[in-house]
């Protein structure tokens, strides 16, 4: 193999490299912090106590493409907060379960300090803002 095909190939993989990496970032760590922002966000809105936070979990959901960060409150240990945010939208969705049972999103009677603001997605504009 010539010197010129070796280096061409070595800049093949270097170009499929940054390629892969940028498309990773862009769907992992990028998402991940803007999901934050959107939901911490929409987190201040409900007046959400985050000293009260006793389990959190992120991760993207493979089969909807959307980021979902789940919560329990120290107050609340038998509830989880599901915050789900969809990029392609800037839309936050809170639904909020009892083990597996949803149990609603947008009420107090079922016993959550922290209820919906809105009656199902939140928006938001371009700058993280709420639309009311």
């Amino acid at each position: 193999m010539s010197r010129r095909k070796i280096n061409g190939f070595i800049i093949l993989i270097l170009f499929i490299f940054m390629v892969g990496s940028i498309i990773w970032y862009i769907n992992f760590p990028y998402y991940e912090k803007v999901a934050e922002k959107r939901i911490n966000t929409y987190m201040e809105a409900q007046n959400v106590d985050k000293k009260k936070i006793l389990d959190k979990d992120s991760h993207l959901d493979f089969k909807t493409g959307r980021w979902e960060i789940n919560y329990k409150f120290k107050d609340e240990p038998n509830l989880t907060y599901e915050y789900t945010f969809d990029r392609k939208t800037n839309q936050v969705l809170l639904l909020v379960f009892n083990s597996t049972k949803l149990i609603g999103g947008s009420s107090v009677e079922s016993g959550m300090n922290y209820p919906s603001i809105h009656e199902g997605w939140s928006k938001f504009d371009e700058d993280g803002n709420l639309i009311d």
